[in-house]
């Protein structure tokens, strides 16, 4: 949480390249500006919170599909991996994401991606690059180890 005792203001955020993350922000702002008509540059913050509140909706949606997709889709258990009331659901105690078929591996990855879309919108839209963010994350991830050394 983002507030006055705990600004990061102090971290030492790179400045190093990373092509594909870049591509994939690229990618998602293209098809949000041309496909969608979305101009960020010219939103307000209004608009801006608007559309951030419509894709954690839609996030929250795709996270729901994927616990369903957890137990598999095709081959599995379905939705019982986290259902304690239907009968499967004893096998997810067992089972692990190897045990899943190659069908069901990628349907859970492609509802992660669908997740990860709605994700880098609230990037795109506040106008970061994927190296922005490959760069931020790399700085705040060595913050957290060393609050975790230090007894945080």
């Amino acid at each position: 949480m983002a507030n006055s005792d705990n600004t990061l203001n102090h971290l030492k955020v790179g400045e190093e390249v990373f092509d594909q993350f870049d591509r994939i922000f690229k990618l998602q702002k293209d098809i949000q500006e041309d496909t969608y008509g979305y101009k960020f540059k010219d939103m307000s913050l209004d608009q801006i919170a608007q559309f951030w509140f419509m894709n954690k909706h839609a996030m929250e949606d795709e996270v729901s599909e994927m616990f369903d997709a957890l137990g598999g889709i095709n081959d599995g258990i379905g939705n019982a991996a986290w259902k304690p009331w239907k009968q499967k659901n004893a096998l997810a105690r067992e089972l692990s994401i190897g045990d899943l078929s190659d069908d069901d591996r990628k349907e859970l990855l492609m509802e992660y991606v669908d997740i990860f879309h709605f994700f880098i919108n609230f990037g795109v839209s506040a106008g970061f690059t994927g190296s922005e963010v490959a760069n931020a994350y790399i700085a705040k991830n060595e913050e957290n180890i060393n609050r975790q050394k230090n007894n945080y």
